[in-house]
């Protein structure tokens, strides 16, 4: 009989391979189960105490127009461009938000759902606070078209609940729908961005320095209203990064639509210049936050481990000195017995 070499023993077999690798894929598949059902349950815990979405959504369709409205008074911008400024701080939460509460560890889960419900009160909430506010706006040779805008809403919001419908029925489907859904949503972003400037090309001349300020101002406003309302209500300091995040993010995407859709095209121009800039300044607000928040965390882990150093040693020179005293006590026990 032949004996099993050194190198037979080394070599697993067929089997064993066969066996781990089955059983690190059904390890993965719990793990991703496991995420999946904390991920629900965090979401339907949001759902049923919606505490944060609440103040989310008082935050974004309430304090964001009423600070865009007094802004605009201050400022003194023309009503074209007032009601840009309008249109987009009435718009309701962007994608992006969930990005950026995950680079400042927010609640993914809170984020969601605020984006989602915004999208939903935003068919009742973006009409009413525009006919609200534009009263005060209108002038006699330019009227703002509630009517169109109201419909133009609708047809912007229909896809995404549509979408909803068939994630909720169909996730394989949705899953497919989704991939080709992002790459055609960002050709026709860029397409879209890029005929501006060729059908606008002066959009950006004799443009008041004062919208560029409300530019800049309004994503920090609604950060702060945010953050504020969080902390007044008593919210985790978690809930309340996710509560600012989702107040100063708008969709500015359904801005532009609704303004391209509703406005003739003599006016387009300037109504389409504040959604546009904003969401340059918008996402520089946000890179600005998440890498201030980064270096903060940072910095509070590196203070905490020089902290914690010197009691470490401290510990360490009592556990020594301890021990060190029972040894030369038995010692010394140990001694006086012989």
């Amino acid at each position: 009989m032949e004996e099993d070499g050194p190198s037979s023993h080394k070599r697993p077999s067929t089997e064993v391979n066969w066996l781990r690798l089955s059983t690190s894929k059904e390890i993965r598949r719990t793990k991703r189960a496991l995420l999946f059902l904390l991920y629900v349950f965090k979401l339907w815990f949001h759902v049923r105490r919606p505490i944060g979405i609440i103040i989310g959504m008082c935050s974004q369709f309430i304090l964001l127009p009423l600070s865009a409205f007094i802004l605009i008074k201050v400022l003194g911008l023309g009503i074209l461009h007032a009601t840009g400024l309008l249109l987009l701080a009435c718009s309701p939460g962007g994608v992006t938000s969930n990005i950026f509460t995950y680079f400042c560890d927010g609640d993914i889960s809170l984020s969601i759902a605020m984006t989602t419900c915004s999208t939903l009160v935003a068919l009742g909430m973006m009409p009413l606070n525009l006919y609200m506010y534009g009263q005060n706006l209108n002038q006699e040779d330019v009227v703002i078209p509630y009517g169109k805008m109201a419909l133009s809403l609708v047809a912007v919001t229909c896809p995404v609940l549509v979408g909803m419908l068939i994630h909720w029925k169909f996730p394989k489907v949705a899953g497919y729908l989704t991939k080709i859904g992002s790459y055609a949503g960002l050709l026709i972003i860029v397409v879209c961005q890029t005929m501006e400037f060729f059908i606008f090309p002066n959009i950006f001349a004799n443009v008041p320095w004062q919208l560029y300020f409300a530019v800049v101002l309004l994503p920090c406003l609604g950060f702060s209203l945010g953050y504020t309302s969080g902390w007044v209500c008593r919210q985790k300091p978690q809930v309340r990064r996710t509560i600012s995040i989702e107040s100063g993010v708008q969709n500015v995407g359904t801005a532009l639509t609704v303004a391209s859709l509703s406005f003739p095209f003599e006016n387009l121009e300037k109504v389409l210049l504040f959604p546009w800039l904003y969401a340059f300044s918008m996402t520089g607000v946000c890179i600005i936050i998440s890498a201030l928040y980064q270096l903060y965390v940072r910095q509070c882990n590196i203070s905490k481990s020089v902290e914690t150093l010197p009691v470490e040693r401290e510990v360490s020179a009592v556990r020594y000195a301890e021990e060190g005293g029972k040894s030369n006590s038995a010692y010394v026990g140990d001694s006086t017995k012989m």
